[in-house]
């Protein structure tokens, strides 16, 4: 096979375009006789972005005669000329062009001086010149300026042009998105000075004045507060719900968040105290019910070993153990089950990872937890006594998205369980696989008669209190095998890889 060089390409610039170009962010090529270099950088201006948040800008507009750009930030800095320095700079980058080769299909192979042109490297440019900063940066309330150098090639020559304050970004004060009262229902007595707890700011700037944009004839708020109470001329016959809308308005820019409804805050005014329940919020409870992030969900297959695609983590019944506590606006919920045994029982491999949870918005005034339901059926004990297969479970901090460079921690040994039961007394520790009979043997000495899950569901619960700092979150499970080839003996059952169950994963939020 020949493959087109860079520099051919460029000479069969009738015939290819850039691949990946998904708007003209050039201009059109014209002759490059008096060409002086890059030209007429643009960037949309961003002014309304938040201290310390991640942003992106567009994607701008430069002449460079047709000639790919590649661009480089030289410096940034505040409105009074102060330089940035890297803990400023280390949250920045710029995307530049991505060399790529595509393959022609064999109607479009193209013969050019006796060689037939198989693929052809172009550059995906699409996002060149985007500027990114990322979250928990140390950009606070200011104005920023960017200079960015841009350089192109034409042949051996190299042209490059600096564009000093070409990108203008202005950052104003972070404004509360999350306003908690805890508990969220609270009783106002009649005639004892009552008062709300004071909310916790989760996010935002906390230079704030606090309002009531409702109920005033009722209520009033501390301004500088946020506790709430009843007007002194306040009275009632009977109990009195109240679902007040709270403002925050920053000091800084003036600029308004508004909050009200059941789930934020409800009061009961009485003459006499009223007993009122803690809430328990399910902030994630997928379905499983479909293959897709929509529904909670992605699959990786690492070892196919026998078990087809289609096979491997399919929809079935969700446990019937978990029906108790699983709430009423989950509807059409799954089990998700793979069985490994088919063929000659080859190894399979293969995880699910359920979709990231930031769990800083739930950091005070809660106490989480995750849940999750397994079950292992038809496993069967190697000659030596065993296990073939498992269960790994595992966590992640930092997930990036990607598996490979995230850091993920097996949470097998950390996890309290229940088997076939929501009211028994927990264990630590998830169940060796199979029925614990110790007759066969234990080599890895983790069988144990009295927690037998064969074939039974377990109840599954992590505390996530120590994780309340983690903006990304992801549980993963995974199922490995612990032989290499052909596991199917020659008569019986031993060695059965079995099958593994998963069902009814939620993240839940209880109020302390």
């Amino acid at each position: 096979m020949k493959t087109i060089s860079k520099l051919l390409l460029m000479s069969l610039g009738a015939l290819f375009v850039l691949y990946g170009c998904n708007q003209d962010t050039f201009s059109p090529n014209v002759s490059l006789d008096n060409y002086m270099g890059p030209s007429e950088l643009n960037y949309h201006e961003i002014l309304n972005a938040r201290e310390n948040a991640a942003l992106k800008t567009g994607t701008p507009t430069i002449q460079t005669n047709g000639l790919v750009p590649f661009f480089e930030i030289v410096s940034a800095k505040k409105a009074d000329g102060t330089e940035l320095d890297e803990t400023y700079m280390k949250d920045v980058t710029i995307t530049n062009p991505v060399e790529k080769t595509v393959d022609l299909d064999p109607e479009d192979y193209i013969i050019f001086e006796g060689d037939t042109i198989k693929s052809y490297t172009a550059y995906n440019y699409s996002k060149a010149g985007v500027i990114e900063i990322a979250d928990e940066n140390n950009f606070g309330i200011d104005d920023y300026y960017f200079s960015v150098k841009v350089s192109t090639q034409n042949g051996e020559s190299i042209t490059s042009a600096t564009f000093n304050d070409v990108f203008h970004l202005g950052v104003g004060p972070g404004l509360v998105t999350n306003l908690l009262y805890s508990p969220i229902a609270q009783n106002l007595v009649t005639n004892t000075n009552a008062t709300t707890t004071q909310p916790y700011l989760i996010t935002g700037n906390p230079d704030v004045t606090f309002s009531l944009a409702s109920d005033t004839d009722k209520l009033k708020i501390d301004t500088q507060t946020g506790v709430i109470s009843l007007q002194e001329d306040y009275t009632t016959t009977q109990n009195d719900t109240i679902y007040p809308t709270v403002e925050v308005t920053s000091n800084i820019s003036q600029e308004v968040t508004e909050f009200q409804g059941s789930s934020f805050l409800f009061l009961v005014a009485s003459n006499d105290p009223v007993d009122l329940p803690k809430q328990t919020n399910y902030f994630f409870y997928p379905t499983l019910e479909a293959e897709s992030k929509l529904y909670g969900y992605e699959k990786t297959i690492t070892q196919p070993g026998d078990v087809t695609e289609a096979k491997t983590w399919i929809q079935a019944a969700p446990s019937p153990l978990a029906a108790d506590e699983r709430p009423e606006s989950v509807i059409g919920n799954k089990s998700l089950w793979t069985n490994m045994t088919a063929g000659d029982w080859e190894p399979h491999e293969s995880y699910i990872t359920i979709n990231p949870q930031d769990l800083t918005q739930y950091r005070l005034g809660y106490d989480l937890a995750m849940v999750f339901y397994t079950k292992n059926q038809y496993v069967e004990y190697k000659t030596d006594g065993a296990t073939p297969t498992e269960l790994e479970i595992y966590i992640s901090t930092d997930y990036t998205g990607d598996d490979e460079t995230s850091t993920w921690i097996q949470i097998n040994d950390q996890l309290s369980c229940q088997i076939n039961s929501t009211t028994s007394t927990p264990f630590i520790g998830t169940p060796y696989p199979g029925d614990q009979k110790l007759g066969d043997g234990d080599p890895d000495g983790r069988k144990d008669p009295t927690r037998n899950a064969d074939a039974k569901w377990v109840r599954n619960e992590l505390n996530l209190n120590p994780y309340k700092d983690s903006k990304s979150f992801a549980l993963k499970f995974k199922i490995v095998a612990t032989y290499t080839g052909p596991g199917k003996p020659s008569s019986g059952a031993k060695g059965r890889p079995g099958r593994y169950y998963v069902s009814d994963v939620h993240f839940k939020a209880s109020e302390e």
